[in-house]
Formats: C-alpha cells, structure tokens, sequence
C-alpha cells in the first residue's frame, strides 16, 4: 500500500525513550508508531550540508605553469545543520513511562460514555494520551530542548521527514515496504509524487546490498538509502536522523490559536 502520510504530518521529533538502545524495560513498544514523539507542521524544511575540506595552496605552481594550484585535502569532515519552520497546533500527545507512574484507567469526563477513548491511561498506570494546547505543545519542546541526554523521557535525539521516493536502495523502483508488504499501486516514471511512497530522509546511499553501486569504496558504519515505512502497526523502526536541537524559537501572538516556530536541528550521528 503506498503511503501518503501519518496523521497529516511528514515531520517528526523523537524522544530517547522510543530507541532500543536505552536498554530499558520501561521504553516504549515500537509498536505505536505516535508514542513519545512529538508531530511538526512544518511550511519549510532546509537542509545545508557543508564540506570541510583543507585547500593547501601548491608553492611555486603559478611560476612552473603559469597558472596557481591548490592541493585538496579531504579528512571526511562535514557538518550538517537541517533548519525547520512552521506552526505548532494543538495534538494529541503520546507517552509511555514505567508501570503505576500514573494513574490507571483515568476517565475524561468530557468524553461521552462508551466512546473509546473515554479513558485515557491504561490499565498499568504506565500509558497516557493527551490533547494538548498549541503553547502546551511549544513549552514542553522548550523543556525537553532544556534537558540533556541523561533525561532520556525529555531528550530529543532524532528528527524524522519524510519525503516521496520512488526509486530504492538498489536504484530499482521501490516494489517493497519495509514491513515486508508489495507496494500497490506498482511504482515507476510514471507515479506521481504525489502518489509516491514516502521514506525518512537521511544521508544514506543507495549501496544495494553491500558495499556496491553508490556505496562502492566505503567500509561500513554509514546509513543506507531506506525503505519506505508502509504499515506502521508492523514495522516502524524508522531510518531517523540522529542529533540535537541547537536552538527552538517560537511567537506567541494574542487570540492565535497556533504558534510559529523555527528549528535548527544539528546532525550528530557519532560512529556508534
């Protein structure tokens, strides 16, 4: 099936306690693809990549030849900065902490009786769904961009944008998702992008199945071109772009019921 958004949203922030990496017995079930992220409406997205690479003038190139050389120098340095802006909007909020940290099965007495999502903490006390307010939604990012990577249910580590594909890692056009699922309609030159699959963008190449193709002359350790998502209640491990936020900035504005905003979001992957 192929996939036109999740909740009409392309851009995502993901706290720490969503990675297996935490180790943790209370990190969410990557099952629920909404759980301890947090939704961005955003208008622009820009990425800037820049190359660090040491230009050494050649002494006595312009007498010999007439014509000045510099010798190149590259160390495999780049910094990559992806800069956001958009508005914030009330959402619905997802968390999952630790078993009896909350209240279990509390009710939200403005619901109708009988509609499901009457309750909104189960049954362990351990999972909750909020609506919060658009300024909610800025203080709390603002919180969590407060916080430093020891606070793993506040520290944002990865941003999530999705972005329409239509050709695969292995520069075939995508024929599968990555739940395993046939990807139909089939995609081609001919598939609109608005009715292209959407992948998480990263700095990824397409290196096949190995080392081939774009990944020829690398040594492993690097991000490979994904798979777009498809059914998320199957698999949502999400190729995400790991770093942190250098700076958020959001406008309150008297009777606006959203809130704009502007993020720098600074890559930093590390080697492990």
């Amino acid at each position: 099936m192929t996939t036109t958004d999740y909740g009409g949203h392309f851009v995502f922030l993901d706290l720490s306690s969503r990675s297996p990496i935490t180790n943790r017995t209370d990190t969410v079930s990557m099952t629920n693809f909404d759980t301890n992220r947090i939704a961005l409406k955003c208008e622009t997205v820009a990425i800037s990549t820049t190359k660090d690479v040491l230009a050494m003038p050649i002494p006595f190139s312009g007498i010999i030849s007439g014509e000045a050389n510099t010798q190149p120098i590259d160390l495999g340095i780049a910094s990559k900065t992806i800069t956001l802006g958009g508005v914030i909007t009330e959402q619905q909020i997802s968390k999952q902490f630790k078993a009896d940290d909350l209240p279990k099965n509390k009710i939200d007495a403005t619901v109708d009786v009988g509609v499901e999502d009457r309750t909104y903490t189960d049954s362990d006390g351990k999972h909750v769904i909020v609506n919060m307010t658009a300024q909610e939604i800025c203080q709390l990012i603002h919180s969590y961009v407060d916080s430093s990577a020891g606070q793993f249910q506040q520290n944002i580590n990865n941003l999530i944008v999705f972005i329409p594909s239509r050709v695969g890692n292995d520069f075939i056009y995508h024929e599968v998702d990555a739940a395993g699922d046939t990807i139909s309609p089939v995609i081609g030159k001919n598939t609109t992008v608005e009715n292209c699959p959407l992948v998480p963008f990263n700095f990824g190449v397409r290196n096949g199945s190995g080392f081939v193709l774009d990944g020829l002359g690398t040594f492993g350790g690097g991000s490979a071109f994904p798979k777009p998502l498809g059914d998320a209640t199957k698999y949502n491990k999400i190729e995400a772009i790991a770093g942190f936020i250098r700076s958020f900035d959001t406008t309150f504005v008297g009777g606006q019921p959203y809130v704009e905003f502007n993020m720098s979001f600074e890559v930093a992957r590390g080697l492990v």
